[in-house]
């Protein structure tokens, strides 16, 4: 599958004429959209770049397996150089004048209880928690795709619906208006043509204003011109839903990467608690240096090559009570975070639970507005028969006609809530359907 990005001027959303030499735009998908948005969007890039901030931080935290290698030099102008008188005019130096040293120096823990261990699994549940953190995000950015890109679809639906009305409402005014010159109606029948006319034409200019903005928002997600058209494929279509509550709560608790990101950082803090108990324990290493200098006896001035080896082992006898604080402040944190592992899996089993009952509602509200278009439909052709016919007003027809018009605003309104429900339903499950 490919996705093209946009690439030409927009038309209004009101029905702008269209441009002389338009490109054609690239149609887009649901589907597309949605892989074009995570492709391109920044906030996804972040996320991505604080995954591989945290990889770097692994390997540092690996560091202390490695051997720590220093390398010095130095010289030293000693004066006066400290001597022994040792009779007859001659002295014996203690040093030389001049001091060289050339030095290779190693360190190596050898052993400190845990502390490089734990501090790795520390940094690699923190890559962890970075990569389920690009996961909501690209879920965020998806499901808001999918909403505005249906929201779309839904808009022009309405627009559509709304010029309908006005063009039937304009056909109805010319009739009206031959009726006027034929005397068989009033300019009172015309004037309240006119004012539903202008009445429907404003609703036509704010669902128009709705849909630019939504276009609009489109166009951020996905990195697009602000003067790039949008042409979307797709349709509000009704269709079956797994509505198993067990079965979408065991998958929410097992897929949602906000479950996962809150039981991530639990993990973290059991380990940031063990990493703080052993503040005090001891560290075992192993010293080596070596080097060349002078002031060996029997030529102090002659550089000699030479060597320290020897175990250190570094055993804190006091910390002022540092280690004691961090296993407590450890520990509130530890039992901060189990709270808020709970607290995120008793939202995200509300959510399954609201979500089901959303599905059911507008599933419902479908079957009662494709009732009322049709009923629309046949009082609107009954009352075009009763108004030739003289037996109802002006007023009458055009109230009826106005009904029909909100009864398919209301169907295709029900039918983007289902729409809108069911993904809703998907997200709180985890499922990723694009």
């Amino acid at each position: 599958m490919r996705y093209g990005l946009l690439t030409a001027v927009a038309l209004c959303a009101a029905g702008a004429p269209a441009r002389a030499q338009t490109p054609q735009p690239d149609t887009l998908t649901v589907e597309t959209a949605v892989h074009a948005v995570l492709r391109t969007h920044p906030a996804v890039a972040r996320a991505s770049e604080m995954v591989t901030a945290s990889e770097a931080r692994v390997r540092g935290a690996k560091s202390g397996y490695y051997p720590q290698v220093d390398a010095v030099g130095s010289y030293t102008r000693v004066g006066p150089t400290p001597a022994i008188d040792i009779g007859g005019g001659q002295t014996f130096l203690l040093f030389p004048a001049n001091n060289y040293l050339a030095d290779l120096g190693l360190r190596q823990t050898v052993y400190d209880f845990g502390k490089r261990s734990t501090g790795t699994a520390l940094a690699r549940t923190r890559v962890q928690g970075a990569g389920e953190a690009l996961d909501l995000t690209e879920v965020t950015l998806a499901y808001g795709t999918i909403e505005t890109f249906y929201t779309i679809l839904y808009l022009q639906e309405s627009l559509q619906i709304q010029r309908d009305n006005v063009a039937a409402l304009g056909e109805h005014l010319d009739a009206v208006r031959r009726q006027v010159e034929a005397g068989t109606a009033t300019e009172f029948d015309v004037l309240t043509t006119q004012v539903r006319i202008a009445r429907a034409q404003n609703v036509a200019v704010e669902i128009a204003s709705l849909l630019e903005k939504r276009r609009i928002a489109l166009r951020e997600l996905l990195g697009a011109p602000a003067d790039a058209p949008l042409a979307l494929e797709g349709q509000l279509a009704v269709t079956p839903v797994d509505l198993d509550r067990d079965a979408r709560v065991t998958a929410a608790l097992a897929q949602r990467p906000e479950v996962r990101l809150s039981r991530t950082a639990q993990a973290g803090a059991e380990l940031d608690r063990r990493l703080a108990a052993l503040g005090n324990r001891p560290d075992v290493s192993l010293d080596l240096s070596v080097g060349a200098k002078n002031g060996y006896q029997p030529d102090l001035n002659t550089l000699t090559a030479n060597f320290t080896a020897g175990v250190a082992v570094d055993l804190p006898v006091f910390d002022g009570f540092r280690t004691r604080s961090a296993v407590a402040a450890s520990d509130a944190e530890l039992r901060a975070a189990e709270a808020g592992t709970q607290d995120v899996e008793r939202q995200v089993v509300r959510e399954v639970d609201q979500s089901i009952a959303d599905v059911r509602a507008s599933g419902e509200k479908i079957g009662t507005a494709e009732l009322q278009v049709q009923q629309a439909e046949q009082a609107l052709a009954m009352a075009q028969t009763r108004y030739t016919a003289g037996v109802i007003t002006n007023l009458d027809l055009l109230d009826v006609q106005t009904a029909l018009a909100e009864a398919r605003l209301l169907e295709t309104k029900a039918r983007l809530d289902f729409v809108l429900s069911h993904y809703a339903l998907e997200r709180a499950a985890g499922d990723r359907p694009w």
